[in-house]
């Protein structure tokens, strides 16, 4: 169980909740006491008590990290559908099956439409996406070199790191055996 807030206290953590959803990182202690008028280490005491009373967490040697937690999460949560199965191995047809939801944090999903596939298939364990992992999918035309995609291709899914190079397009697997 969380500590309750004072008002002001209430209005710093959301102050620090819409600074990371519209920034990706938090607020350093003197954004914070900008924002409130206040000295610099007044905004570190509230980081501080904001911590010891559960709210959030915060990460060491990575100031700008913050974990919201407690009842903040549960309040907050996106609930993403899974939506099936996708191979990491030999592309095959993707399983499409709602399975349930995850309750995810919103800064981990990010912006826009997202769902989860459970993966089967060990060719990206080098990547450590691993056998009945879930992998977090957002619908998009492209994506950057290097990145982890869920590609279909006439109408057969499979995960794997994308790659680009001379006008040509690759699907690499992250595991030698592969």
């Amino acid at each position: 169980m969380v500590a309750p807030l004072t008002p002001t206290q209430r209005r710093v953590l959301d102050f620090l909740r819409e600074f990371v959803e519209r920034h990706r990182f938090a607020p350093t202690a003197a954004e914070i006491a900008g924002r409130f008028g206040i000295a610099v280490k007044n905004g570190f005491y509230y980081l501080e008590l904001l911590e010891r009373k559960g709210y959030i967490r915060r990460k060491r040697h990575h100031p700008r990290r913050i974990e919201f937690v407690g009842e903040n999460l549960s309040r907050r949560a996106v609930r993403v559908p899974v939506l099936g199965r996708v191979p990491a191995g030999g592309p095959r047809e993707a399983i499409e099956e709602v399975e349930g939801e995850l309750l995810l944090d919103p800064d981990l999903v990010g912006k826009g439409e997202v769902f989860s596939l459970r993966v089967k298939g060990d060719s990206m364990t080098g990547a450590h996406v691993c056998d009945g992992d879930h992998v977090l999918v957002r619908s998009q035309a492209d994506a950057e070199d290097g990145e982890i995609v869920v590609a279909v291709i006439d109408g057969e899914a499979t995960v794997k790191r994308f790659r680009r190079s001379k006008g040509r397009v690759r699907l690499e697997a992250a595991n030698p055996a592969y």
